[in-house]
């Protein structure tokens, strides 16, 4: 894959019409605009449905209608943020050119428009948009590893990021279970949100027959550890069904057939998870005979060890960043952050600029997640954009 860099990218492309690099299945700016939104109407509802169908298995309880009625609205308000932002490149690109640019550069051809196209994140709820850029942070720090090992200065494996996600897991269990003491939540998507601490007191108990007084469920130990990994196996296998067999669904046998052993992986993830977590926070409310935010420590540090089933760096950092999210809320609800800055939506179109720059200049390192966004968003159009950008680049080279 040609890497884009500023020299070879200004070289080759600079001097180009709007058609042979922004939008080269059209020849008109107003046509190649139009063509675009119609792709990415398409393409945003579909992208959005998989996600909303992700996040409502991830609950694993059934909605009421009510429920049922506001996830819609959020999935409309979704999909018109997705197609906002994907089909508003060409005009920004062909708008700048025009009237401001008379060349294209490394820098306002698709870092600054798809910076400013950011701003559609305002169609998003405030809660979500919160969720939406911890993805894009987490992204960022994919991109920025992927980077740096590309450069030879940071070598990547299992067993490190197996470590990372221990260590930023327990620091993220235990947040969330001080956070559960918060009047106002963090919106955070994760796994699941573990109990608040028990305040009950009673005596060491020994073994792993019943529940003990201290522990932060009412049923017994034992059928709280199993439901738990069962229920977070159930989901972790249907997202991977759902990911391997709906890009087939007009091909039911070979959409089955396509299904592997391996794909029980994610399920062996999350169920060992939230398994080894409510282990080990059982045991030590049991020996101690009181529960503690800070149990959470050693139980998400060793339910970390079952990252190492699938393995995956955006899962890596994700505790990471979750992590953060709530370290800001709390410094937004102490007054350390004042609540009329705009910061989430401003680090967002930071965010969204540099990961949609990388797709284009360097998909070498280009987290994998970005890539498939904008091929499923804009119904491929952004694959034929970057093609021109890497054709124009090899005549020259």
């Amino acid at each position: 894959m040609v890497e884009a860099s500023k020299f070879w990218f200004e070289k080759a492309c600079s001097g180009c019409q709007c058609q042979e690099l922004i939008h080269p299945w059209t020849k008109g700016c107003a046509n190649a605009t139009s063509s675009m939104f119609l792709s990415c109407i398409k393409g945003s509802y579909k992208f959005y449905a998989m996600v909303y169908l992700i996040q409502i298995l991830m609950k694993g309880k059934k909605l009421t209608k009510k429920e049922v009625l506001e996830q819609s609205k959020l999935y409309l308000k979704s999909g018109i943020f997705g197609l906002t932002v994907a089909g508003s490149f060409v005009t920004l690109n062909c708008i700048f050119r025009n009237l401001f640019f008379s060349q294209f550069s490394y820098y306002n051809t698709v870092l600054l428009p798809c910076t400013i196209s950011g701003l559609a994140v305002y169609f998003e709820p405030p809660h979500r948009r919160i969720l939406v850029l911890n993805l894009f942070v987490n992204l960022v720090f994919e991109y920025w590893v992927r980077t740096l090992e590309m450069k030879g200065w940071l070598r990547r494996s299992p067993g490190r990021e197996t470590l990372i996600f221990m260590f930023s897991s327990a620091v993220l269990f235990y947040l969330m279970r001080r956070e559960r003491e918060n009047d106002k939540r963090t919106p955070i998507f994760w796994f699941f949100t573990p109990p608040r601490v028990s305040k009950e007191v009673g005596e060491p108990i020994e073994g792993f027959e019943g529940r003990s007084h201290a522990c932060p469920h009412e049923e017994s130990c034992r059928s709280y550890i199993l439901k738990g990994t069962a229920k977070l196996f159930g989901v972790g296998c249907a997202m991977t069904m759902l990911r391997t067999i709906l890009p087939r669904i007009l091909t039911p046998a070979k959409a089955f057939k396509s299904l592997k052993l391996s794909h029980l992986k994610l399920g062996l993830f999350f169920g060992g998870y939230i398994g080894i977590y409510r282990l080990v926070v059982c045991l030590l409310c049991r020996s101690h005979g009181r529960d503690s935010a800070l149990f959470a420590v050693p139980a998400g540090f060793l339910a970390g060890l079952a990252f190492r089933a699938a393995p995956s760096t955006p899962i890596a950092f994700a505790p990471l960043t979750s992590s953060l999210q709530i370290l800001s809320s709390w410094a937004y609800q102490k007054g350390m952050i004042p609540k009329n800055w705009p910061i989430v939506e401003v680090l967002y179109c930071l965010c969204q600029g540099l990961l949609f720059h990388a797709r284009v200049m360097h998909e070498d390192v280009c987290p994998r997640y970005i890539i498939n966004l904008m091929h499923t968003v804009t119904s491929s159009k952004a694959d034929e954009i970057q093609s021109a950008f890497i054709e124009k680049m090899l005549k020259t080279m």
